[in-house]
């Protein structure tokens, strides 16, 4: 689905050579506006975060699973009037709201989405926080926080890294003002890799349980709210010990960009056998940037492989969470 506010000859023209802050527009990320009496109470009983929990000025992280635990979508859940809103990577945002206005019909709640109303952008880089007074602010905003600005909201995800959610002509106009710290998607997402925040393309939907991506150690799954769907195998990671995979952070000198769901091979003596499989991936002037599910007894010291390109050797590099 193309975005209706920044056209593909704007995208194709923005450049991946920024090298301190930078803005980047994120026509793939998308946000559905979830109203209705019902709204928590219904989400409640779908979502993996305590919805009940949820502040004005904060955001929740969480995922949406099937029967099996299964992630149909990992998700930014926030406050925005009397409705919710509910942000994250287009392809598993439509996968979970197929799933949610399925169920929704017996509750008063209602699913709108909003391409033609809201932007989704991204700020990051090393001095990100340089951009902000531009913006309105007069400090930096807490980790985990929202903060209201003029036409939208910015998430304070992780230091020097922020997700900002604007009207459609609030975000025209910060693309007028602000050409010149403006970036391609693919440098926000990089950024994205590097600080371990996965989100679910299309081929690996319905694939893993939150755990393995690492959603735990990143405030994502509530273990005390009760009851949702997915709940029970959720738990089972837990409390019995049963999660033998998370995620990594790989880097490689290559000119690959391999897809979600590629193989990822592992040596074994003089062998090589199949071990993870690719989650994100960036390729920047042949600089790679992947996010990875392999065992969780991985060793750093291990030689890592792409299957489909057995010359790109991959490094394993410290996540900036701990998975205990």
């Amino acid at each position: 689905m193309q975005s209706s506010w920044i056209s593909a000859d704007q995208l194709a023209q923005l450049s991946n050579d920024a090298e301190r802050a930078f803005i980047s527009p994120l026509p793939a990320f998308s946000v559905i506006r979830i109203s209705g009496p019902d709204q928590k109470k219904y989400l409640q009983g779908q979502l993996t975060c305590d919805v009940n929990s949820l502040q004005p000025h904060q955001f929740l992280r969480g995922a949406h699973c099937d029967a099996k635990g299964k992630m149909w979508a990992t998700f930014h859940l926030l406050e925005d009037g009397e409705d919710l809103l509910l942000l994250g990577f287009r392809d598993e945002i439509q996968a979970s709201l197929l799933q949610l206005k399925k169920f929704g019909v017996f509750s008063k709640v209602s699913f709108h989405e909003t391409q033609d109303s809201l932007a989704v952008l991204g700020i990051s880089g090393p001095d990100a926080d340089s951009l902000l007074p531009s913006l309105g602010f007069s400090s930096v905003p807490a980790t985990g926080s929202v903060t209201t600005i003029a036409g939208g909201q910015l998430l304070a995800l992780a230091p020097q890294h922020y997700i900002l959610v604007l009207t459609v002509d609030a975000a025209r106009t910060l693309l007028q003002q602000r050409g010149d710290v403006l970036a391609a998607p693919t440098r926000f997402l990089q950024q994205h890799i590097l600080h371990g925040l996965p989100y679910l393309e299309q081929a690996l939907i319905g694939a893993y349980v939150p755990q393995n991506l690492n959603l735990q150690a990143i405030d994502a799954i509530s273990f005390s709210k009760g009851c949702y769907i997915g709940q029970e195998m959720v738990a089972r990671m837990k409390y019995l010990g049963k999660n033998k995979r998370a995620t990594y952070i790989l880097t490689a000198e290559s000119e690959e960009t391999p897809a979600a769901g590629s193989d990822i091979e592992v040596q074994l003596e003089q062998n090589w056998r199949r071990s993870g499989v690719v989650i994100n991936a960036v390729n920047i002037h042949g600089e790679l940037s992947v996010l990875a599910v392999l065992p969780n007894d991985i060793n750093p010291e291990d030689h890592l492989r792409l299957a489909s390109e057995p010359e790109t050797k991959f490094r394993i590099k410290a996540l900036p969470y701990s998975l205990n």
